[in-house]
């Protein structure tokens, strides 16, 4: 039971990392398609496929125990999901094509946190230092008013 319990959960998970990759891919090819001149009208449907994929990874990821307490009903999220980031990749192409492009749309290499961080223009030191503030002053204060108050908190983090 256990074995198959790990198999259900690790299958949800390598679909999931390729959902989050064709959802990636999508939205940075949508903004080439902005750069190359794309419309309002034009990226209309895009716009709703990609909000519709992003709603539907997000409800299915967002719960940590779905993969164990529901892997069907998260599967079938994440293939809804999928068939909207393709959906809206394959439009993205043929609105890049109006507008004169005809080759590969270039993704740039985002295979790791560090490199996916730096294309979107993250701080990533300046985000651990603020993190690592927000730990050290506001949730000791948090812990503390829940001791005070006698809420949930029983031992020291």
């Amino acid at each position: 039971l256990r074995q198959n319990v790990y198999e259900r959960q690790q299958k949800v998970y390598d679909f999931r990392k390729r959902v989050e990759k064709e959802l990636a891919y999508a939205h940075i090819e949508a903004k080439f398609a902005w750069d190359k001149g794309a419309t309002e009208a034009e990226m209309k449907e895009v716009l709703s496929d990609l909000r519709k994929g992003q709603w539907r990874w997000d409800y299915a990821v967002a719960s940590h125990g779905a993969a164990f307490h529901a892997p069907q009903e998260v599967m079938r999220l994440l293939a809804s999901a999928m068939e909207y980031a393709k959906d809206a990749r394959l439009q993205i192409a043929r609105v890049v094509a109006k507008h004169g492009y005809t080759g590969t749309i270039p993704i740039p290499d985002i295979s790791t946190r560090d490199k996916a961080a730096k294309y979107c223009g993250l701080d990533m030191a300046k985000l651990r230092q603020q993190k690592k503030q927000f730990l050290d002053t506001v949730v000791p204060k948090w812990v503390e008013t829940a001791r005070k108050n006698k809420r949930f908190i029983t031992k020291p983090i």
